[in-house]
């Protein structure tokens, strides 16, 4: 007979695909040609033994809303430490699988980093000073997101190649700007253990905290037909120039082949492109491959929020969507015809 926790676990597997499709999270990592499933919210704490991931907890696939609090950093549950690392070599990719993105949720995606100044398994994420690998906000007509959309709900970054090794998180997240007034942050953090001969350390401008990188932030009204560009928010990639993003960024230099290549017109576009290089793993999260495998604040826009604690709910409205669909359709027509 089963249990009830089983049941319980049983029926969050039935209903999980569902809910995920209202919002979103990563689902896995691929990093040295290895496929490394991330927290499932829905699942893996109903697991008898719970998995050792390389990703700190997230509870759900909704949205941190207050800026204010620790949960920007890792999602709620991510201050303590995940059971497993991954290897990385300096200059190599990090594909994070999304899976799918609601195409309305449109908004910039960026990749940050943080040293755990030792061992990440004991690290609280509270103390953590972070540096931008890359950052896309909206350029050509296109929001990141949309192009993480076009790309099989991939995004891929680059640990910076002069890095120095140690212990890391990487913070990969998506801003949903749909609901206007009320940014969604969907943030997650994975632990990994850089690797190779690089010595340098990001410079103290370089270097932001989490709450305070969205400190005064103007976030754009996207459904308003006047709107036209906005950059990513935050500081310069770190080590400007020879670190990157796979796409079109707000900072620094050429775009990964995985995104097709556009240029911000308020910023540099930046996605530098590494080879990789071989990658030792040493946890037991890792299984084999299944698939292959980017300084600035808020730019203007003609119609702008600022945002640090939420005006509303930020669960969406099926109805209110459709709506804003609609408008975003019709003002799209305007822009282009």
């Amino acid at each position: 007979m089963f249990s009830s926790i089983s049941l319980v676990a049983f029926a969050l597997t039935l209903v999980g695909p569902k809910a995920v499709s209202a919002h979103g999270f990563v689902h896995s990592y691929l990093i040295d040609g290895k496929n490394y499933t991330a927290w499932l919210p829905f699942t893996d704490p109903y697991e008898s033994p719970v998995p050792a991931r390389i990703e700190r907890k997230i509870p759900d696939d909704g949205p941190v809303l207050d800026v204010t609090i620790p949960d920007i950093a890792c999602n709620k549950g991510g201050e303590t430490g995940a059971k497993a690392s991954a290897n990385v070599a300096a200059g190599d990719k990090i594909v994070f699988d999304w899976v799918n993105w609601p195409s309305d949720h449109m908004g910039p995606v960026s990749t940050y980093m943080a040293s755990c100044n030792g061992e990440c398994q004991n690290f609280d994420v509270s103390g953590a000073k972070w540096f931008k690998i890359d950052a896309a906000g909206y350029s050509n007509g296109k929001w990141a997101a949309t192009q993480l959309i076009d790309n099989g709900f991939k995004w891929t970054s680059t640990v910076p190649s002069e890095l120095k090794a140690g212990e890391y998180l990487v913070r990969h997240e998506i801003v949903a700007l749909h609901s206007a007034g009320q940014p969604q942050y969907y943030p997650g953090c994975a632990q990994v253990k850089v690797t190779g001969g690089g010595s340098k350390v990001p410079s103290g401008s370089e270097l932001v905290s989490l709450p305070g990188l969205y400190n005064g932030v103007q976030w754009p009204d996207i459904w308003d037909a006047t709107f036209k560009t906005f950059a990513a928010p935050g500081p310069a990639v770190a080590f400007s120039g020879s670190s990157s993003g796979s796409d079109d960024s707000d900072s620094g230099s050429t775009p990964s082949s995985s995104h097709a290549s556009s240029s911000s017109p308020t910023a540099a576009s930046s996605a530098g492109s590494h080879s990789a290089s071989s990658t030792h793993v040493n946890t037991s999260a890792a299984t084999s491959a299944q698939e292959s495998a980017s300084p600035s604040a808020a730019s203007h826009a003609s119609s702008v929020v600022s945002s640090s604690k939420p005006t509303s709910t930020g669960r969406c409205s099926a109805k209110k969507r459709r709506g804003m669909v609609k408008r975003h359709v019709s003002h799209h027509a305007k822009r282009h015809h």
